[in-house]
């Protein structure tokens, strides 16, 4: 209960801040673009879109809310209450997850149509947008400004795009194998082509062990970087 409280009141929050309209016009955007984009390319743009933007939405996101919720004091009162940090950083994931999964279609249907598997792609998006979410978290607790997080957000999500140098054909490494990302574009390409069950498995797999780690992750910091110095701050 006091976890699906969390998840709309991040929900309520991100709408009051416009979230929700920034992405109406982005999708909007994404639709024009996608239009002028040849027919026989259309599938691969829209794969890219997806995993660039929608799916990894909680990068920038998930962070910024952090930093803004600490400057307007409210992470003191928070904790205050029954609310654990779990649930605090799950209702995060799961209402940064269902925004991207919503911009995901918004961006996908009007670009290649209704996917042919579309709970592979769904999960694909869900699965990224909390480790994308839960990474930032974990950057975000430990910078004090949108700078600094900015540039280390980054930084932390470098070697999570390489993937896309196989996508494009550039170069391919077994090392892949172990990057989330490799099984989100696993994922979403099955939208056109359902990849082999053991290639499928893998991609669950991949994805769902990295949000395992980088959730502890987020939760260590969060607690350290966070937390105590509330704490401190209420002893001084």
């Amino acid at each position: 209960m006091r976890a699906f409280s969390a998840f709309t009141f991040d929900i309520r929050f991100q709408w009051r801040h416009g979230f929700y309209a920034v992405y109406m016009v982005v999708c909007a955007a994404y639709w024009l673009l996608v239009q002028f984009i040849p027919e026989p390319l259309r599938e691969q743009a829209a794969v890219l879109l997806t995993f660039s933007d929608p799916s990894a939405l909680g990068l920038l996101m998930a962070g910024g809310i952090l930093l803004l919720e600490r400057d307007q004091g409210i992470h003191g009162p928070l904790f205050a209450s029954p609310l654990r940090i779990g649930e605090y950083l799950l209702a995060k994931a799961a209402s940064l997850a269902l925004l991207s999964l919503a911009a995901a279609w918004a961006i996908h249907l009007p670009a290649a149509g209704m996917p042919d598997a579309p709970l592979s792609f769904s999960l694909g998006v869900i699965l990224t947008s909390t480790f994308m979410t839960l990474l930032s978290i974990g950057v975000g607790a430990r910078h004090r400004t949108v700078n600094a997080f900015l540039l280390m957000s980054q930084l932390y999500a470098l070697p999570f795009v390489l993937p896309l140098l196989r996508f494009f054909g550039i170069w391919d490494s077994p090392i892949m194998l172990l990057l989330p990302t490799e099984g989100t574009l696993t994922l979403l390409q099955s939208a056109y082509i359902l990849p082999p069950p053991l290639k499928l498995l893998h991609a669950f797999a991949v994805l769902l062990l990295w949000n395992a780690a980088v959730y502890a992750w987020a939760r260590t910091s969060y607690e350290r970087y966070v937390l105590e110095r509330e704490k401190a701050r209420e002893r001084q």
